[in-house]
């Protein structure tokens, strides 16, 4: 098949242009294709308030202002996740001298779970059957 634009050298390339709004797949050659992208800047999510962008927020890993939170909800759900061993929220930490003996039962069930999801995921059903186990008797500690 040939080029449709230059229509001389073999189209090697598809390309989704929007002619009247409309999405359409062209074939292009090498040529065509670098002329064409030649002029196509990548766009940058950026913040309309400080004018932070994404690649500013990756490596800060902190927003610029309150609007930065609405707009990079993805990308701080991403670094969220990173830094709190897969949660989407933030999951402080309180000394071990200071918690009472129900929110250490109450932690241990938590990250029990997250370890019972991931042995099923796996199909790993004997340590899943375990974890089960020791949930159900901490639960039962939990309630004497």
């Amino acid at each position: 098949m040939l080029c449709e634009r230059c229509k001389r050298r073999p189209a090697v390339n598809e390309i989704q242009v929007v002619e009247n709004g409309i999405p359409v797949t062209r074939k292009f050659c090498r040529n065509c294709t670098v002329e064409l992208m030649s002029g196509y800047v990548p766009v940058v999510k950026r913040c309309p308030v400080c004018q932070m962008t994404q690649n500013e927020l990756a490596h800060l890993r902190k927003a610029g202002c309150a609007t930065c939170y609405t707009v990079f909800r993805d990308e701080l759900i991403k670094i969220t996740r990173q830094y709190q061993q897969g949660h989407d929220v933030h999951v402080g930490s309180i000394p071990d001298v200071l918690r009472t003996p129900d929110e250490r039962i109450e932690e241990r069930l938590h990250k029990l779970a997250g370890e019972l999801q991931r042995a099923v995921e796996q199909e790993d059903y004997e340590r899943a059957a375990r974890i089960k186990k020791e949930i159900i008797q901490l639960k039962g500690q939990g309630e004497a």
